[in-house]
């Protein structure tokens, strides 16, 4: 490629997110860079990244790099950019089919991936999912409508007109038409300066006729028709200049979610990657781990008998919860015991609060046949059902009470609408739950035997914020503490966790039996956490939540 063919997008390489420590451990050649992981491999499946127009894979700053805690991470420059050779043709089929090449070639004829694309590359990888959905796990796509153009049909986008301009301008200057473009993804962010910066720094080489192709790709390609079969996870900027955020409500049929990160522009993994890293994760967890609720239903109601006997640490931790009740501005009337179980705690709100009507509910028609049985008292009342979908009405409690019971709840932002729903104004929710160190020993222990998921994840005290934020709750405050148990055995650990119905009810695919030589593995990696008294620790990390509607 000689200089006449080819532009540089800025002077040196330079982010303003620092890499990480084991960049000698990254590989790159032709355009395609590998970061092996360096985590326990929670997402299975590697994560191929696809960049946008106007730069190569430099725009992901330093996402590769913490991406690599979950997956081996394959960055792309699309072929043009940065070290990828330029094609002949840049059709919509010719372009899908160098990316099945590549993506072949790289990670096997049927290995899956999970990809992440940004804008152009986000439709890219979308348009990819639904031509060769075998080969896809799940999509990510940031800053990514379902066409670039505007329509008479698809109006959350540029003006066609607009876009006409700024195709002309490429033509006309394309070294003053990329300083432009950075200037417009960086337009709205509360970093704009920031970014414009740091985009003026990279040092990006770009074919002209492969960035002009390109450009015509992303006014063409209409992925709104294309309906998806695999999870996906979109994400958008509030302010972005070049993907209105009106689009997030304009995608297409198989969506599964979407996230828009507030002050931000067309770059918010650059402007705020740990909310972007935070929801990443999260899709990537839920990927590789889902509740079968049935399962855990069953096994409470099987653990019914013998539970207030073994969640000596639940009971406590309730009745701290019980404490932290506040009725400065109300004392309830509606109470509503989430998760009641065997009715421990219902009894001890309905003593506290005489004059109100009680509800337990519990997702085990087991646990709520033993907790009827043993509190027959009036005053409480007994209903089965989801925490997720609860049949009540709209503004019927004054305080909801929940004890060692969302954790069984997969998708914490439809919990967190739904529990807002069931509040009335001024409405209270007191909860606690194990947070992602809890059982850290066992779980750890479990990885230097095989990759299966054995112990239940439990979401983060910065996810359950945001998904309380995101439901409209106010006042909110979280707080975490670290509590240890200790046992004789990990035997003994076992027992105890199916005597509480807690052990792992994980709905993923299981690919094999646990053996007794797998078991023998766990004790003797166990054996290193053992505490001077020869007893074996078992860490519990409680996060504490009180909000108000």
């Amino acid at each position: 490629m000689n200089a006449a063919t080819q532009i540089r997008s800025g002077s040196k390489n330079h982010s303003l997110n620092r890499p990480l420590a084991h960049s000698s451990r990254v590989s790159t050649t032709a355009g395609i860079t590998h970061y092996p992981c360096l985590g326990d491999r929670l997402a299975q499946q590697p994560m191929v990244l696809v960049h946008g127009w106007g730069s190569d894979s430099q725009i992901w700053g330093s996402m590769p790099e913490q991406l690599r805690q979950w997956a081996d991470v394959v960055t792309l420059d699309l072929p043009g950019f940065g070290g990828s050779a330029a094609l002949d043709d840049y059709s919509e089929a010719s372009v899908l089919s160098w990316m099945h090449q590549v993506l072949t070639s790289e990670l096997g004829q049927s290995n899956q991936c999970t990809l992440l694309g940004l804008s152009l590359g986000g439709m890219l990888c979308h348009a990819f999912a639904v031509a060769y959905p075998e080969l896809v796990a799940g999509l990510i796509t940031i800053s990514s409508n379902g066409q670039f153009v505007a329509s008479k049909t698809y109006l959350p986008a540029m003006p066609e007109s607009d876009f006409a301009g700024f195709l002309q301008s490429w033509r006309a200057d394309p070294e003053l038409c990329l300083k432009r473009f950075a200037g417009l993804q960086a337009q709205g962010d509360q970093h704009q300066r920031q970014l414009i910066r740091q985009l003026r720094a990279m040092d990006c080489e770009i074919n002209l006729a492969a960035g002009e192709a390109l450009l015509n790709l992303l006014g063409a390609l209409k992925c709104q028709n294309h309906d998806l079969s695999v999870p996906t996870l979109a994400i958008f900027g509030e302010h972005d200049a070049l993907v209105p955020v009106d689009a997030a409500r304009c995608t297409s049929k198989g969506l599964r979610e979407t996230l828009v990160i507030e002050k931000a522009g067309h770059l918010p993994h650059l402007s705020a990657e740990p909310q972007v890293l935070q929801a990443i994760q999260t899709f990537l967890d839920t990927q590789r781990y889902s509740l079968d609720k049935p399962k855990v239903a069953d096994s409470f109601g099987r653990a019914a008998q013998q539970y207030d006997g073994a969640a000596t640490l639940q009971h406590r931790i309730g009745e701290q919860l019980l404490a932290s009740i506040s009725t400065a501005r109300q004392v309830p009337t509606r109470i509503m015991d989430l998760g009641c179980g065997t009715g421990y705690h219902s009894i001890q709100l309905h003593h506290r609060y005489p004059e109100a009507d009680v509800l337990g509910v519990d997702i085990s028609p087991g646990m709520l046949a033993y907790a009827q049985n043993k509190y027959p008292q009036g005053g409480l009342s007994w209903l089965c059902g989801d925490a997720e979908n609860l049949a009540l009405d709209s503004g019927s409690q004054d305080l909801v009470f929940s004890n060692f019971a969302l954790q069984w709840c997969d998708r914490l932002e439809t919990l967190a609408a739904e529990l807002n729903r069931v509040l009335a104004p001024a409405g209270q929710l007191v909860f606690a739950v194990p947070g992602p160190s809890t059982l850290v020993e066992l779980r750890e222990a479990w990885a230097e035997v095989d990759d299966a998921v054995h112990v239940n994840r439990f979401a983060s005290l910065q996810q359950w914020q945001q998904a309380l934020d995101g439901a409209g709750f106010s006042q909110i405050e979280l707080k975490t503490m670290l509590v240890t148990e200790e046992h004789e055995s990990v035997r003994e650990l076992f027992l105890a966790l199916k005597n509480m119905g807690a052990h792992n009810n994980n709905a993923g695919k299981v690919t094999h039996m646990t053996g007794k030589q797998q078991l023998k593995a766990l004790y003797n990696a166990y054996e290193i956490y053992k505490l001077p008294n020869g007893q074996l620790p078992a860490t519990w990390e409680i996060i504490f939540g009180v909000a108000f509607k």
